[in-house]
């Protein structure tokens, strides 16, 4: 069935050696990101403006690590776990585990090291795909959507309780993940050459679930985070020939971010937007729209926002957008 072809594609590993240089960016970034929570922290504590002498301690007991979970982690081929390890503990978060634990199996880590964990936040079953997949050889629009409906209601009846993980993580890292959220469905739909211009109710359904499915993953975030979120989000997609034009808006977006960001005060309010560049990505959009929202609700604050290009796959890179946003709910603001 094409179900199964398709969940092959989703091992990233071969892609692993392609994106060297993306991983190192990304991971890069998630350390100098907590360094530079923990430098504010310092600061505070001691008074200071600055401390040019601060660093993270790598030789500290296991227990005293702070923990960061990275959410829908897969085998972790866009981070890399042994440049973060001296530093912190992990949890890896994902519906599968037989991928987690093939990631932390191939960073060596211990499970004292790195928990592997499935929190169930947005719930949907192989079993509720494949049977959409049957749907699909003759399932007109109103079927299709009517499916879907039900899927998503019995998904949002499923109220995770996050037993023993409240607060539990000091950073979460989310990459990639809105936009897979719903992927499965979304990818039967174009494998079967279905056109959602012409399935006007199917298409409408499935944004409803990227709303749903998001304010899932944000929620799920909020309860379980204290100190803050480094997020990857999919802006749009292109072919590797229009990559220099990829890091050309991407260039544009980090100078404009860093001047909003340089200049907001804290009665200001973020755009959702710049120079006119919008999320294009399914799934990411509705993410990026909640993170803006928690913004404006004064539940979190934006530190740091730039782009930078991913290349996904050799059919297809995606401009990114990778931010910073601490909880307002801390010391540090």
């Amino acid at each position: 069935m094409i179900y199964e072809k398709m969940i092959e594609t989703e091992n990233s590993d071969p892609m692993r050696a392609a994106w060297t240089d993306y991983r190192q960016t990304l991971t890069s970034y998630v350390l100098e990101g907590i360094e530079s929570y923990y430098r504010r922290a310092h600061l505070a504590r001691q008074g200071k403006l600055r401390d040019q002498a601060f660093t993270l301690e790598a030789d500290v007991p296991l227990e005293a690590k702070p923990v960061v979970a990275i959410w829908g982690a897969g085998r972790c081929n866009d981070l890399d776990l042994e440049m973060l390890a001296p530093y912190v503990r992990f949890v890896l978060i994902d519906r599968t585990m037989e991928d987690i634990q093939a990631a932390r199996a191939r960073y060596g880590l211990s499970e004292a090291q790195c928990v592997c964990v499935d929190l169930g936040f947005w719930e949907i079953y192989e079993e509720e795909e494949r049977f959409f997949e049957t749907l699909l050889a003759n399932g007109d629009d109103l079927h299709l959507s009517e499916y879907l409906r039900q899927v998503m209601e019995s998904v949002a009846e499923q109220q995770p309780t996050f037993a023993g993980y409240e607060k539990a993580f000091d950073f979460s890292v989310v990459c990639g993940l809105a936009s897979q959220l719903n992927a499965r469905f979304a990818g039967l739909l174009q494998l079967y050459g279905k056109d959602l211009r012409r399935l006007p109710r199917t298409a409408a359904m499935m944004k409803e679930m990227n709303v749903q499915a998001a304010g899932r993953l944000m929620d799920a975030i909020m309860v379980t985070t204290s100190g803050a979120v480094f997020a990857a989000n999919e802006i749009y997609a292109a072919l590797p020939a229009r990559e220099e034009r990829l890091a050309e808006y991407a260039q544009i977006w980090t100078e404009e971010w860093e001047q909003l960001l340089t200049a907001k005060t804290e009665t200001q309010i973020l755009p959702e937007d710049v120079e006119g560049i919008t999320c294009q990505v399914a799934g990411s959009r509705e993410f990026e729209l909640h993170l803006m929202q928690a913004q404006k609700a004064g539940k979190l604050v934006f530190r740091h926002r730039s782009g930078c290009v991913w290349p996904f796959s050799e059919e297809k890179y995606y401009f990114m957008d990778v931010l910073t946003a601490y909880f307002i709910n801390k010391e540090i603001k």
